[in-house]
């Protein structure tokens, strides 16, 4: 028999008394509430099989070498762009095998701090120039160079207004977001850039120029780093 320990950390702020079941040999063992350790006798050779709530399944074989087991269970999701989208992919019930002092160290939040991590970064004060610049001239291209194409003169005002308030957001927020949203967010606004210089009926010096500061703008935001974070075991 295989002495077993488990941990169920429930990562989200929704849904309080989440319960996490435990299988095994087709069994209910038993239903560990979030936060809670349970410690069960297990068979050698058995898996076990836990479920928050179908799908959210996941089972994990117990190690042969090892009579006393630990195994931290969390349930997570991303809560920033665009990771919050890829996780309908991702398994979101996860188990693992750790040592007994990981184990005794988990707990909710140092977990989710690591999932999704309040990067410490420094402030890119060109990205934030050039964006606005961007932003800018896309605001006033309608009323200067764009008389007569109603449909791009639409579209050129609203991606740059949207570029002004998305990069006033970022001075904003920067405590309160994610390295990585904070380049996705620049990064989308580049291919809405890319995408009116193609179709904008500008001077081939206008669009070089903006397609230019655009390049610029996506290799500065790429050399963003952040300072260390804390890693799952």
């Amino acid at each position: 028999m295989k002495e077993v320990n488990i941990k169920f950390l429930f990562l989200l702020d929704c849904c309080v008394g989440a319960r996490l079941r435990i299988r095994s040999g087709g069994k209910i063992l038993a239903r560990l509430p979030d936060g809670l350790t349970y410690t069960l006798q297990i068979p050698e050779g058995q898996s076990l099989t836990f479920t928050y709530s179908f799908p959210m399944r996941t089972t994990i074989q117990l190690p042969k070498d090892k009579d006393k087991v630990f195994i931290v269970v969390y349930y997570s999701v991303r809560e920033y762009f665009p990771a919050i989208l890829l996780d309908v992919f991702r398994k979101l019930l996860v188990a693992q095998v750790v040592s007994e002092e990981e184990f005794n160290q988990a707990n909710r939040e140092d977990y989710k701090k690591a999932i999704n991590p309040s990067q410490d970064f420094e402030q890119n004060y060109a990205v934030l120039v050039i964006g606005f610049l961007l932003s800018l001239i896309y605001t006033f291209l309608p009323f200067n160079l764009l008389k007569g194409e109603e449909n791009n003169r639409d579209l050129s005002f609203f991606i740059g207004v949207m570029g002004v308030i998305g990069f006033a957001m970022l001075i904003e927020q920067k405590k309160l977001i994610n390295l990585k949203e904070y380049k996705a967010r620049v990064l989308v606004f580049s291919a809405l850039s890319i995408m009116l210089d193609i179709i904008l009926p500008l001077s081939a010096f206008m669009k070089y120029t903006l397609l230019l500061a655009t390049g610029l703008l996506v290799l500065r935001v790429l050399r963003m780093k952040a300072k260390r974070e804390m890693k799952l075991p």
